[in-house]
């Protein structure tokens, strides 16, 4: 038995055992060490993501113009979740729930200037009761005084503030955001000497692989958790002439003319105004100049992937980690004339998904409707921990292992940040989708017929029966009014506390790591 094959079989022991409930108890955390026996007892896992990538502008997801070879590596690994979901399309309210493993309205992850409660527990701290090193490098986006929930170290401080900084205030009505605006998007596109972005990520990037290299030549013998999250290809778009000129413009295709937003739902209008696309429609040109830029930005990143599975390679760690590859939401790409994200369009909604396990066959693409809660369940049956919190996603591992299909899975999404001005609730069930607004008619979108979602079928008789269930579903649990309530008023509690903070004294929650030399283990 090679030690790839041992991987996969004690994965599936893993699973065995936290099925039929014969877990250990982590009772104490001085059990930590003692849990965690050998580095092959558990596999090592390598988290990788990326931000803002749509899986529509990847190979690996059906874009043929895209250079994307080394995703199509990991998948050649691994299995490709060909429908999955962020459960909401916005930074910090989709990296909160992603860690806690709960729908954002329950935990209070609002908008990006919602703080992310220390009390609440996340998939890390049960990686370390498990035995686990967590470690992350790169953009965490959390929100208040706790910046690590759960990680031991952190390798490089955040790209964006964690404070109340990024709150939106629904009593003003729809405004543009001049910092997320298409306009402030799309200024610096063309071939850049360097940028911010592309400091920040090469930082993430040698930090992460300083300390894959102190892991394997070092003796510990807990098992490695890394997250390695960059903040491409967020916006704005652009990149170095290395990676840009893998590209011609001419070659990008251009989104489907689908008319007027509007028609599907006049809360589109809000969203319009917010980012900017109600000033002016760009020409031809611009559009794939745009899209030329954000898959160069794809391209880093790819290649960045390439060296972390190839650093596992000369390691010696390949056959012993689990490498999965993700992103926090998507990006429209001018889709529906749209850009950013917020919406819960698919452009917007959908993620890529990519899952290698030593010892599993790769190659493999999975239809299940699955979204980033999943992962809570996912990462703690890995490693073999017992499940103590309430959660919303299910684990990944029976589909992975081959015991579920996943036919009965549906995905659940809830946005209520900026640009919107109402709650709003998606439930994607089977080949359909509805999208609830407060307040409004709800979106009905039939996904098999109508991928590129042109159609509002809501109202239509013949798809009655369906919608009626679909509302149901989406109201289990769901008080729009209330929730309107409750996040109008954190926004003042929130905007309250930001004015304050400006005067005297700044609140510094911000994390600053110390990084050890070179020859520190």
């Amino acid at each position: 038995m090679t030690r790839r094959t041992f991987v996969g079989s004690q994965i599936a022991a893993v699973a065995a055992s936290q099925a039929s409930g014969r877990n250990q108890p982590e009772n104490a955390p001085a059990q930590r060490r003692s849990q965690s026996s050998a580095r092959s007892d558990k596999p090592n896992i390598l988290f990788i993501m990326a931000d803002q990538l749509t899986p529509f502008m990847t190979s690996v997801y059906g874009q043929k113009v895209a250079r994307t070879p080394n995703l199509d590596r990991l998948a050649s690994r691994g299995t490709v979740f060909e429908n999955a979901y962020c459960n909401s399309p916005l930074c910090v309210p989709s990296r909160t729930s992603m860690f806690t493993g709960r729908q954002v309205a329950p935990i209070e992850a609002w908008d990006n200037g919602a703080e992310f409660a220390a009390h609440r527990p996340t998939f890390v701290h049960y990686l370390r009761l498990a035995g686990y090193r967590t470690v992350v490098s790169g953009k965490t986006h959390f929100i208040g005084p706790d910046q690590m929930h759960g990680f031991d170290e952190r390798l490089t401080p955040c790209i964006f503030p964690a404070g109340f900084v990024m709150i939106t205030d629904w009593r003003l009505g729809a405004r543009i955001n001049n910092g997320t605006s298409m306009q402030s998007m799309l200024r610096m596109l063309g071939p850049s000497k360097w940028s911010r972005q592309l400091g920040y990520d090469e930082e993430v990037f040698r930090r992460a692989i300083g300390r894959l290299r102190r892991y394997a030549t070092g003796k510990q013998d807990e098992p490695l958790f890394l997250n390695v999250s960059f903040t491409q290809p967020h916006d704005p778009f652009t990149t170095t002439a290395e990676f840009l000129n893998l590209y011609r413009a001419s070659d990008m295709p251009l989104p489907k003319d689908s008319g007027d937003i509007k028609k599907l739902s006049p809360t589109y209008e809000w969203f319009e105004v917010f980012h900017g696309t109600n000033l002016e429609k760009l020409p031809p040109e611009r559009i794939r100049e745009a899209r030329r830029n954000y898959l160069g930005m794809i391209s880093w990143i790819d290649n960045r992937v390439g060296q972390l599975i190839d650093e596992l390679d000369r390691l010696g760690m390949a056959d012993n980690t689990v490498v999965i590859f993700t992103s926090d939401h998507g990006e429209m790409c001018g889709t529906h004339g749209q850009w950013s994200k917020r919406l819960m369009l698919e452009w917007s909604a959908r993620i890529p998904l990519i899952v290698s396990i030593p010892g599993r066959p790769g190659g493999r693409r999975s239809p299940a409707l699955v979204s980033l809660v999943d992962l809570f369940p996912t990462f703690t049956e890995l490693a073999g921990a017992k499940l103590e919190t309430p959660i919303d996603g299910r684990s990944l591992l029976p589909i992975l292992n081959g015991t579920e299909h996943g036919r009965d899975r549906e995905v659940v999404a809830e946005y209520l940040g900026e640009g919107t001005l109402e709650p709003i609730r998606m439930i994607r069930s089977g080949q359909y989708k509805i999208i609830t607004t407060n307040g409004y008619p709800p979106q009905l979108f039939d996904l098999e017929r109508d991928p590129d979602e042109t159609t509002n079928l809501s109202g239509d008789r013949t798809y009655s029966a369906i919608e009626k269930k679909l509302i149901n579903k989406a109201e289990q649990g769901w008080d729009g009014p209330a929730l309107k309530r409750s996040v109008l008023g954190s926004q003042q509690e929130r905007l309250l506390i930001r004015s304050i903070n400006q005067h005297g004294t700044p609140v510094h929650w911000d994390y600053e790591p110390v990084e050890p030399g070179p020859y520190q283990s």
